[in-house]
């Protein structure tokens, strides 16, 4: 085993390998500090002490942020080094105050505190508390209601984040959303924000826009595939990005060739995730119905299609 460690251990700590340390049967940081905290009323029960180690940086950062509940602040990632192996041999966890506003915003909370625990690296990868700072230069939170307002204490667990994005893909509302998952009402009892919950709805709106245009271009090419009638074209700048798409369909032509003595070009819609203006080609048959000659997504103006022929 010593000869295993030899190409991974220096100075009695790792420079490469895992992120973490596998140690399923070791009691964890946080059993520990309840264990040793029954009775104390007048510490913390979760109070950072250098020396303790955690099989990863999210539990240091679990350990760190109930420290940070009992006191009434909130943790983040802090600076992080890595060696030439590209292997993280120290993270510090700070405080939300920590640094300053590069964009000089007065909304920010950051205000240079300096309160903080730095992690290192144990010789079988794991991580330990080698510097603890205490002190903050700032007021702390004295309620629940006041420490719900830091983003560490806010966090949406991953089974809640599951049932949101299930509501959001049933185009359940953002505003329902939030009664459902228990955000808003009475600022003191409510376990989550819902600036918090809007945040996870556009976190997920972003992840299902990555794949939109392949999801858009593949459903097109089945339709053409089963109408050999259909028409698909496309507009890219020069970075490749879609400035705007147009389709008509084998029987919209067919009613365009009827009925296209009058055309009216309707951008009422617009597409909810995008914002893009959603234009239909509009005409009406002899029985004074309206029928539909093509459809466009637009991010340019329109008159890009004044030189496209129809047909």
């Amino acid at each position: 085993m010593d000869s295993f460690f030899a190409c991974y251990v220096v100075g009695g700590r790792a420079i490469s390998g895992p992120d973490a340390r596998i140690a399923p049967w070791e009691e964890s940081a946080v059993s520990k500090a309840l264990r040793a905290g029954e009775g104390r009323s007048n510490k913390p029960v979760f109070e950072p002490v250098v020396g303790t180690s955690f099989n990863s940086c999210e539990e240091a950062k679990d350990f760190y942020n109930l420290y940070s509940w009992e006191i009434g602040f909130g943790v983040r990632y802090g600076r992080s080094r890595k060696n030439s192996n590209k292997y993280r041999t120290r993270q510090d966890i700070v405080c939300s105050c920590q640094g300053q506003s590069t964009a000089g915003s007065t909304r920010t909370c950051r205000r240079g505190c300096p309160a903080m625990i730095r992690l290192l690296r144990t010789h079988d990868h794991g991580w330990y508390i080698s510097r603890v700072v205490k002190e903050h230069n700032h007021d702390l939170s004295d309620s629940y209601a006041e420490n719900k307002q830091w983003n560490s204490h806010n966090q949406i667990d991953a089974l809640t984040k599951d049932f949101i994005r299930k509501l959001r893909n049933n185009n359940v509302s953002i505003g329902r959303v939030c009664s459902l998952v228990g955000a808003g009402g009475n600022v003191d009892a409510v376990p989550l924000r819902k600036e918090t919950v809007r945040n996870v709805c556009a976190k997920l709106s972003q992840e299902n826009m990555r794949n939109d245009l392949g999801k858009t271009i593949e459903l097109l090419q089945q339709m053409k595939d089963a109408d050999p009638g259909m028409s698909v074209k496309f507009r890219v700048d020069t970075d490749g990005r879609l400035q705007s798409m147009l389709w008509c369909t084998g029987k919209n032509k067919s009613d365009y060739e009827q009925f296209g003595d009058a055309i009216t070009f309707d951008t009422t819609y617009r597409t909810n995730l995008y914002k893009m203006p959603f234009g239909l080609f509009v005409g009406v048959n002899n029985h004074f119905q309206s029928v539909i000659f093509g459809g466009v997504l637009l991010t340019t103006a329109i008159r890009i299609y004044a030189d496209v022929p129809y047909k």
